[in-house]
């Protein structure tokens, strides 16, 4: 069997069930494949501050991959590894196409922080954005306008749509925006709405998890990523091993060399004691 040096796990919907919470039979698994010797990461479109109570639970032993792979942060030494920001620049042109397609952007505050986020109108039918507002208090922000904050770079511009409307808009999207990453994700609050991130080129999970392992001197053939949503296909295709959890969306599924259980059935510590322990 491959011996493998790197594990890299995605939160929503892979690490977290269904009650947000990571169970102790997951953590357990974890401190096992750190006590063999096997680096233990995250992988996540998560920033610091919402990934961070995630993080202080387990016995991680690597940098994070945050932000869907734009930050490679190393939560001990509290410095950022690696950094890709949005322009001001292509932000801004992102915004304009956005409305011109009749969407509401949201504008996110500068890596590696990014604590805050930004939006001036939405849909009050949007039931998704409403509950992400809801989940980010603190965090969220109603401005006159979105464009007035882009004197600097942003972390990602982004939207909340329903799925087949962004199906439908998604094509129109990258061909105003080619010098930008477009990537979906189906929200982990309600499946029938659908996550927008526009980040820079080439900036995804799955090239956070080849910057990592570059930083660590491995090879991605010696890695494994868990995820379970769209936003995990690169990083599936990219390590040496991609597995998704049983309740992971079609096109991850067919992306996977593996499918393991639920997040509700501690799919994460079958993983480890399948192909680590």
């Amino acid at each position: 069997m491959m011996k493998y040096r790197l594990l890299a796990l995605d939160i929503d919907g892979t690490l977290l069930n269904d009650n947000r919470h990571v169970t102790d039979a997951s953590i357990a698994a974890i401190q096992c494949a750190v006590d063999a010797g096997v680096y233990v990461t995250l992988c996540t479109g998560r920033s610091i501050s919402t990934a961070a109570h995630v993080a202080r639970r387990l016995p991680l032993n690597a940098p994070l991959v945050l932000n869907g792979g734009a930050l490679i942060y190393d939560s001990l030494r509290r410095r950022a590894l690696y950094i890709r920001n949005l322009s001001k620049s292509v932000a801004l042109h992102a915004v304009h196409q956005l409305r011109n397609l009749v969407c509401y952007p949201i504008v996110y505050a500068p890596l590696p922080e990014s604590q805050y986020f930004y939006y001036d109108d939405y849909d009050p039918h949007n039931a998704s954005f409403l509950q992400y507002i809801e989940k980010n208090t603190g965090r969220a922000h109603e401005v006159e306008d979105v464009t007035h904050l882009l004197h600097d770079d942003a972390a990602m511009v982004a939207i909340t749509d329903r799925i087949v409307r962004i199906q439908n808009l998604a094509p129109s999207i990258r061909n105003q925006l080619p010098d930008t990453t477009i990537t979906l994700e189906v929200s982990p609050m309600d499946r029938a709405y659908c996550h927008v991130t526009i980040t820079p080129r080439g900036v995804s999970k799955g090239n956070g998890l080849r910057e990592l392992t570059m930083l660590l001197g491995i090879h991605l053939s010696e890695t494994i990523a868990v995820g379970d949503n769209l936003n995990d296909l690169d990083m599936l295709s990219t390590a040496g091993l991609g597995v998704v959890m049983e309740n992971a969306t079609p096109e991850a599924k067919a992306q996977a060399d593996y499918v393991t259980g639920s997040n509700n059935e501690d799919g994460v510590a079958q993983v480890i004691e399948r192909f680590i322990l």
